[in-house]
């Protein structure tokens, strides 16, 4: 599962690296602790139906996907994650699987230790132990909605809101001691093929993303215990990440 993150990264470097142009707000820039139904940094790419010109772009979306049939914008407190098994079956998921993927960069993502109550504890942070951004597979969808729309998330003329998701898949080894489920974390070199609108086929795009090949191994991430400050929304900056204080 995937429910918490942080993304306080340069943008630069991540545009250039990904051949993109950088759409997104200036302001929502070194956030430590990303809840649902924020604004969140995804990556996509469109066609221009006259040119044909592909534009890989970093923007803004909503974090939980609102497909077209959704009525109001609560709709996506329920729809933050998407579970890779079943994305060609779903409703809210299945449309956007064959033609509008994506990723979200970010730094690392928090997890909570449950006790046999399933009460939350212990909050872990995972994040490659390089240093290096995590890439996580997800979803994207164009909501028009009641239209007027307003914010970082919004279209220029207001009539649509971009919202995504992001995928999630069974979590094996040290991570399932977290969470059953993980993201679905991409490596680098798999971006463009799940970035490319050319696979227009949602049953291909479900049997790609199925496909445990094209993930980060999970050996190159380090799972750290951090301040159990971030279990609060309202909280956020980089001492969030810092080891929990023991009493002796």
């Amino acid at each position: 599962m995937c429910g918490r993150f942080a993304f306080f990264q340069e943008i630069d470097p991540l545009v250039d690296d990904l051949g993109a142009v950088d759409l997104a707000d200036p302001q929502l820039r070194g956030r430590w602790n990303i809840p649902p139904t924020a604004p969140i940094h995804v990556v996509t790419e469109s066609i221009d139906p006259g040119s044909r010109t592909i534009t890989r772009a970093l923007r803004v979306a909503r974090w939980g996907l609102l497909p077209p049939f959704a009525t109001d914008s609560s709709f996506s407190s329920r729809t933050f994650n998407a579970r890779r098994e079943t994305l060609a079956e779903k409703p809210s998921f299945r449309g956007s699987l064959g033609r509008w993927r994506a990723i979200v960069p970010m730094d690392g993502y928090y997890e909570w230790v449950r006790d046999e109550q399933g009460r939350r504890g212990q909050p872990h942070f995972i994040a490659p132990a390089d240093g290096s951004p995590l890439y996580m597979a997800a979803l994207v969808s164009w909501w028009k909605g009641p239209g007027h729309h307003a914010g970082p998330a919004a279209s220029e003329d207001g009539d649509f809101l971009l919202s995504a998701t992001i995928i999630t898949r069974e979590a094996v080894g040290e991570l399932r001691d977290l969470h059953d489920r993980t993201p679905v974390m991409l490596r680098r070199s798999e971006l463009d093929v799940w970035l490319d609108s050319s696979m227009d086929d949602r049953h291909a795009a479900q049997e790609w993303i199925l496909d445990d090949t094209h993930l980060l191994d999970d050996a190159a991430l380090e799972i750290r215990e951090v301040d159990p400050a971030v279990g609060a929304v309202g909280n956020d900056g980089p001492e969030l990440l810092e080891a929990p204080l023991r009493l002796l």
